[in-house]
């Protein structure tokens, strides 16, 4: 059996998860990278993405957006923007996200960078959220 440690999904609004698994996958902002039990400290920013955990040989994926992973040998922390298992996604809203972000983005030669980076941001949400309701 797999050595485990402690999980915790959180939002600020919400505790989504809290206890002991044998792997994660982390979407961070360098790119993904999984822990094991023991693993070295380590602080990223979250990118959009899935985010993977692996308890009792099962694995759950969560689409997760914006926030942060805290890393240590006894557990992993996530604090993220929002997280969702793919049950809790709305299809047909996030078509309507991803479609108004492409639209927007048509004519962000008119926009200021904020603007523009704010679009970008929800496409990314958008097409994570897509992404993951589509490989359930």
């Amino acid at each position: 059996m797999a050595e485990t440690f402690l999980l915790r999904l959180l939002t600020p609004y919400t505790s989504l998860f809290n206890d002991e698994v044998e792997a994660v996958i982390v979407p961070g902002e360098g790119g993904e990278f999984g822990v094991l039990a023991r693993h070295t400290k380590y602080v990223t920013v979250l990118a959009p993405g899935v985010l993977r955990y692996v308890k009792d040989g099962q694995t759950h994926k969560m689409a997760v957006s914006g926030g942060f992973a805290e890393i240590s040998p006894d557990g992993v922390t996530v604090l993220a923007d929002s997280m969702e298992t793919p049950g809790d996604i709305d299809v047909e809203r996030a078509k309507q996200n991803r479609d108004e972000a492409l639209e927007k983005l048509k004519n962000k030669g008119s926009m200021e960078d904020k603007q523009v980076e704010r679009w970008e941001d929800r496409l990314a949400r958008a097409e994570n959220r897509l992404k993951l309701a589509r490989s359930a």
